[in-house]
């Protein structure tokens, strides 16, 4: 993320799509006409988002992606590009964190609080089991430039977000966490994000990334593996000293 550049205000309650998840790129009037077009101009900047980014692809790409001759179209229904990144995120949100939260109330229950690679995966799974979709590999592509893009911040958002599949297993994450220095488990809870989201995204790009259901388990168990070697990897002198040093500014 670069510094210094302001951040968009993203509604907490409604941004992690960010390794959030999925449902249909519908609208409360998606019967209507109205709803239809607002799902083809989701759908369309989806896709064209993830193959490009947010600042390559025009408004009227996007238009033009969807089928509408009318070229504002877009506008009338998000009124900024910011706005159409937000309703695609909140599209994707509710379904999948559903699936979170009953995955981690299952692993509670089981007394697996405290095992970190199964809070991984009852954390990532719903998302990365939609790998073998079209959509899904759509909306990882998708969330992986929202989340280059230096005008958003969605590992803090991620983080402090109301859903509560996201919430459970972020306190689980922080548990396992306590002996680190705060800062340092927050860094890596930020790093878990980009690092997950980001390897899914490459993932994507291979020819056979839904086909080969072999490769793509042995992908996401070993991304796994590395997450959680990441996050409880011991702290070195020299980052000890970084923090400190940090501290004073």
């Amino acid at each position: 993320m670069a510094g210094g550049v302001a951040k968009s205000p993203l509604a907490l309650p409604n941004a992690l799509h960010y390794a959030a998840g999925m449902s249909k790129l519908d609208s409360p009037d998606k019967t209507s006409r109205r709803g239809d077009t607002r799902a083809r101009l989701m759908e369309a900047a989806e896709r064209l988002f993830g193959e490009r980014g947010l600042h390559a692809v025009t408004l009227k790409e996007i238009n033009a992606e969807a089928g509408q001759r009318n070229e504002s179209a877009l506008h009338y229904h998000f009124g900024s590009k910011q706005r159409l990144v937000q309703a695609i995120l909140d599209a994707r949100v509710g379904a999948i964190d559903k699936r979170r939260a009953a995955r981690i109330d299952a692993l509670i229950e089981a007394g697996g609080a405290d095992d970190l690679h199964a809070i991984l995966r009852a954390t990532f799974e719903p998302l990365t089991g939609l790998l073998d979709t079209e959509e899904g590999v759509r909306f990882v592509r998708f969330a992986a430039q929202v989340l280059n893009d230096p005008d958003f911040d969605l590992p803090t958002v991620a983080l402090r977000s109301g859903f509560q599949g996201i919430t459970r297993a972020n306190a689980l994450i922080i548990s396992v966490l306590a002996e680190l220095p705060p800062e340092i488990a927050i860094q890596r809870q930020r790093l878990m994000i980009e690092m997950a989201l980001t390897s899914l995204a490459i993932w994507t790009r291979r020819p056979d990334a839904t086909a080969n259901a072999a490769a793509r388990a042995f992908f996401v168990a070993s991304l796994f593996d590395a997450i959680a070697g990441a996050l409880t990897a011991p702290v070195s002198e020299e980052t000890l000293a970084a923090l400190k040093e940090a501290s004073k500014n």
